[in-house]
């Protein structure tokens, strides 16, 4: 295996070629990174090394699995929550450490608390769940949004 040289621009096309591949999917292996890897020329340990740097730096967040959740047997909706703003960080740090809940952020707003949630089973789990978390202090109101067509696009960043 050949060492890669580091100078500032054979560095960048390599992470570039690195990033653009992982956003086009990981294969499905034992060894995905090794895979991704020699697929574009690129050993695992740098494809990882590069990796692992851009998540330090927060520029990727997050690395897995996107999964049909209905085909799964799970139900879902995108909730929004009035919340007073001096609770505001409270009910989502309390909201964001619950199965099922993902990117619970803050918006400007009447509604200021969005997140989505999913349980197993039917829409009444749902439900059920978004009533306890309209119960939390400091929360006026908690609506859902539940999915009645869902559209697929493919997001992709050239680097």
């Amino acid at each position: 295996m050949t060492a890669i040289v580091r100078h500032n621009r054979c560095n960048l096309s390599i992470e570039k070629l690195v990033l653009d591949a992982a956003q086009e999917g990981l294969p499905c292996s034992s060894r995905p990174f090794a895979a991704l890897g020699a697929g574009i020329g690129v050993p695992e340990a740098e494809v990882l090394r590069i990796l692992k740097a851009y998540k330090k730096k927060g520029v990727i967040r997050r690395i897995g699995g996107s999964f049909e959740t209905r085909k799964l047997g799970f139900s879902s909706t995108l909730a929004g929550m009035r919340v007073k703003p001096g609770r505001l960080a409270a009910v989502a740090k309390e909201i964001s450490k619950l199965p099922g809940v993902t990117h619970c952020y803050e918006r400007k707003g009447e509604i200021n608390l969005w997140f989505t949630l999913g349980v197993r089973g039917s829409m009444a789990g749902v439900n059920k769940k978004l009533k306890a978390f309209g119960r939390l202090p400091g929360v006026k109101k908690c609506y859902s949004f539940p999915v009645k067509k869902m559209f697929k696009i493919k997001t992709f960043f050239p680097m």
